[in-house]
């Protein structure tokens, strides 16, 4: 895969035109989670041209490559930026703030296999909870 800026994945031969280039700069300058809406009013500040769909259509590019991936939260969808291999998010529910971590509770896909004779092949597994300053 190419990679356009900022390690952020694109598929093959996906042109990066000035206003994606926008989201993907203000992808690499979000902290912790981010809303299409949120992203859209970045890159706009940037480009003043980018359109709504092209944030879309570049954020679906993106979680295809695993580049960035949803979040599960309140009815409003949160995109966060994921680094390759295998890790997990820590997600703040006060401030918002995502934290990666490598630490995994999940069975290995051969104890999944050998305890349901499932073929795991994947997992996500993201932890809700208080971060460590809006706890203090």
């Amino acid at each position: 895969m190419p990679k356009a800026q900022h390690d952020l994945a694109l598929p093959p031969r996906t042109r990066v035109t000035p206003q994606r280039q926008a989201v993907l700069d203000a992808i690499a300058a979000s902290d912790g989670g981010f809303t299409l809406v949120e992203l859209y009013d970045r890159a706009r500040a940037a480009e003043p041209r980018l359109g709504l769909a092209t944030v879309y259509r570049t954020v679906e590019l993106l979680r295809r490559t695993g580049s960035i991936r949803p979040l599960a939260t309140d009815g409003r969808p949160t995109y966060v930026r994921c680094h390759a291999g295998h890790h997990h998010h820590l997600v703040c529910t006060v401030c918002g703030q995502v934290e990666e971590t490598e630490l995994c509770a999940a069975p290995t896909a051969a104890e999944v296999r050998r305890k349901h004779g499932f073929r795991a092949e994947t997992h996500q597994v993201d932890i809700y909870g208080t971060c460590g300053r809006c706890a203090a």
